[in-house]
C-alpha cells in the first residue's frame, strides 16, 4: 500500500531550507564540510518523517478486502509480485525512524529517542504482522560505515519480544527529563504525557496480538492492563489527520480513499453488499456518514447494457429478493422511493472478480468518515460525483480509545482479566459512534445532520441484546467482534488481524465465486527481496501465504466450499 503524503513531504522540506538559512554563517569557509550531505540530521527535521514511516505502515486497502468489507483482494489471488512495492517502501520509508534514533546518540534527547522507539515498535508490528519472518536486527544497515544489503530475516516471535521491550525503553526515556524540546512531532505537538500513553497502548496491541503464541501471553497482556497509562481518551488517540488543499504544485495530501473516489470516475474499489445492506437493516446511525450514494437509477435486468453492468450473481442489492424480504421487516414496505434509495448502494458482493465494467458513476463511494468525503442521508438526492470535489480532509485511525475497549474486551471474555465486558461494549459502540458523526459534522457541515438521541440507544440496545443472548463469553466475543468490523471501516488492518487471532467474527461472507487461493494469514514475500537477499530466497520458495501463519496465528482460517 502507498500513500500520498506529499504535503507533509513539503512541510519537512520547508523546516530543512528555514533550518538551513537560519544556521548559515556566511564567514565560514570551512571547505572540508559539505552542508548539503551532513553525517547526521538535527532530530527535529526527522520527527516528521519519521511519524510518515510509521503511519505509513498501516494497510488501507488489502486488509479491508481480507476482511470482507471492500472488494480488493477479497479472490486471494496473490503472488511473490504482490507486494515489491509494499516491502521495498517500509524499509524505505523505516530508515528515517531508525535515523532519528541514531541522531539522538548525538545529544542528551530522550524524548526524540522515546518517540523513535514508540514509532519503530509501531510500524516493525505492522510488518511483521503482514509478512512473519522479516529483517530486523541487520535492517537498515545500508548506510553504515560497513553497509549490510543482505539482512538476515529474524524470526517473527524474537521480533515481537524487542518490540515489547522497546515499548519499555521507549516508556522509560519518557520519564527522564531531556534538555532538548520537542519540535515538529505533527501527532501529538511535543506531548510527552500522551507519547506516553501511545508506547503503553503500542505495547498492549502488541501483546493482545500474540497472546496465542507466547507461553505468558495472557498474563502479560493483563498485567500491562493493570499497570494503566494507555489510551483512554479520544483526546489521546494516535490518528493522523489529513488536509484538504491541493499544493501549489499540484501533489495532494487528500486522503487516500478521498483521491480514488472524487477526484475522478471514481475509481474506489467496490464496497461490500453484505457491509452496507447490514448497516441498512440495522439502521446503523454511522451508514449515511460510511457511504456517498451516486445513484437513485435502478439497473433493468432485461436492458442487454444495464444487465452487463449488473454486479455478478444477482447480488444487486436492489433486485435481491432476500434483501427486500427483510427491508420490507425492518421498514415496513417497499416503494419506488425505497428502490430509488438502495440503488445507491451499489457494491459487489465478497469474492466477485468478474471484469469491471464503465460503472465508477454508479459505485458508492466513502462517504465523510473516514475519508473525509460527502454525507448521504435519506433525505440527500444521490449525485455522482465530480473532479476534484473539495474535502479529504478524513482520519486515520491507528490506535485510538475506542480500540483499546475493544482490546479490554476481549481480554476479559478470551484471556481471564476480570471487567465488566458488558458496559465496556456499551461505551465502546457509542464512543465510536460520536467519533464518527463529529467527523462527518465537521467535514460536510452543509448537509449531515447528527442522528437522534433515541436512534442511536436503540441501535446500541439492539447489539447489547445480542451480546445479552449470546450464551458463553466465545458467543459473546463473537458479537462483540462483528460490532468491531462494523466500527473498523477504515481500519481493517485491526480486522484482519482479529480474524487470524480469533476467527470471530463468524458471520462473514463467504466468497461468491471459489477463490483462487484460501484465505491469506499473511502477504506472500517479493520475489524481488528473494532476487536480491539471498537470506530471502528460501522464504520466497517455500513460505505460502495461504498455508503458513503468522507465530501468534492459531486458527488458520479456511474456505470450504
Amino acid at each position: 500500500m502507498k500513500h500520498s503524503y506529499k504535503t507533509l513531504k513539503r512541510l519537512v522540506w520547508g523546516i530543512v531550507v528555514v533550518s538551513t538559512v537560519s544556521s548559515c554563517n556566511l564567514t565560514d569557509l570551512n571547505i572540508n564540510t559539505d552542508p548539503n550531505n551532513p553525517a547526521t540530521a538535527s532530530p527535529d527535521l526527522l520527527l516528521p518523517t519519521a511519524e510518515l514511516a510509521a503511519i505509513n505502515s498501516v494497510d488501507l486497502y488489502d486488509a479491508a478486502g481480507f476482511s470482507g468489507q471492500i472488494n480488493s483482494a477479497d479472490d486471494f489471488n496473490l503472488n511473490n509480485s504482490s507486494y515489491n512495492g509494499t516491502w521495498n517502501g517500509f524499509y524505505q520509508s523505516t530508515q528515517n525512524i531508525q535515523g532519528l534514533i541514531k541522531a539522538t546518540e548525538n545529544i542528551n534527547s530522550p524524548y526524540y529517542l522515546g518517540i523513535a522507539q514508540t514509532l519503530k515498535a509501531f510500524a516493525v508490528g505492522n510488518f511483521v504482522d503482514t509478512f512473519g519472518d522479516v529483517p530486523y536486527t541487520e535492517a537498515w544497515a545500508g548506510n553504515d560505515a560497513a553497509p549490510n544489503f543482505q539482512a538476515k530475516f529474524d524470526k517473527d516471535s524474537d521480533i515481537y519480544e524487542a518490540l515489547i521491550k522497546l515499548c519499555d525503553a521507549a516508556v522509560a526515556n519518557f520519564a527522564k527529563t531531556s534538555p532538548v524540546a520537542v519540535k515538529n512531532d505533527i501527532i501529538y505537538s511535543g506531548n510527552i504525557t500522551k507519547w506516553t500513553k501511545l508506547a503503553k497502548s503500542v505495547k498492549l496491541r502488541l501483546l493482545l496480538n500474540s497472546r496465542k503464541g507466547r507461553a505468558t501471553g495472557n498474563a502479560d497482556l493483563i498485567a500491562a492492563f493493570n499497570a494503566g497509562g494507555y489510551i483512554t481518551s479520544s483526546a489521546d488517540d494516535f490518528t493522523f489527520k489529513f488536509g484538504s488543499q491541493l499544493n501549489a504544485d499540484g501533489s495532494d495530501g487528500r486522503h487516500p480513499w478521498f483521491q480514488n473516489a472524487y477526484l475522478g470516475d471514481n475509481g474506489f474499489s467496490y464496497i461490500s453488499h453484505q457491509l452496507m445492506s447490514e448497516m441498512i437493516l440495522n439502521k446503523d446511525p454511522r451508514l449515511p456518514f460510511y457511504f456517498y450514494r451516486q445513484t437513485s437509477k435502478v439497473l433493468d435486468p432485461a436492458d442487454p447494457t444495464d444487465r452487463g453492468t449488473i454486479p455478478y450473481g444477482g447480488t444487486y442489492l436492489v433486485l435481491k429478493q432476500s434483501f427486500i424480504d427483510k427491508y420490507k421487516q425492518v421498514y415496513g414496505g417497499w416503494t419506488s422511493d425505497d428502490k430509488a434509495y438502495i440503488a445507491g448502494f451499489f457494491g459487489r458482493d465478497r469474492g466477485d472478480n468478474t471484469g469491471a465494467p464503465q460503472d465508477g458513476a454508479l459505485r458508492t463511494a466513502p462517504g465523510c468518515y473516514p475519508a473525509g468525503g460527502l454525507y448521504s442521508g435519506r433525505e440527500i438526492t444521490a449525485k455522482a460525483l465530480t473532479g476534484g470535489t473539495k474535502g479529504g480532509n478524513g482520519i486515520l485511525p491507528l490506535i485510538t480509545s475506542n480500540d483499546i475497549k475493544f482490546y479490554q474486551i476481549e481480554a476479559i471474555l478470551d484471556g481471564g482479566m476480570t471487567g465488566d465486558a458488558r458496559s465496556i461494549f456499551e461505551a465502546a459502540i457509542r464512543e465510536h459512534i460520536t467519533r464518527v458523526v463529529n467527523l462527518g459534522l465537521a467535514i460536510d457541515a452543509a448537509n449531515a445532520k447528527a442522528p437522534a438521541t433515541a436512534d442511536i440507544t436503540t441501535y446500541v440496545n439492539a447489539w447489547l441484546a445480542q451480546y445479552d443472548a449470546a450464551p458463553t463469553n466465545t458467543a459473546k466475543l463473537n458479537v462483540v467482534m462483528k460490532q468491531a468490523w462494523f466500527c473498523r471501516w477504515g481500519q481493517s488492518t485491526e480486522t484482519w488481524n482479529g480474524l487470524r487471532r480469533l476467527g470471530y467474527p463468524t458471520a462473514i461472507q463467504n466468497p461468491i465465486l471459489k477463490p483462487i487461493r484460501q484465505f491469506a494469514l499473511r502477504k506472500p514475500y517479493p520475489s524481488q527481496e528473494g532476487n536480491l537477499n539471498p537470506n530471502a530466497a528460501d522464504k520466497v520458495a517455500n513460505v505460502i501465504f495461504d498455508r503458513d501463519p503468522i507465530f501468534w496465528d492459531k486458527v488458520l482460517l479456511k474456505w470450504t466450499f
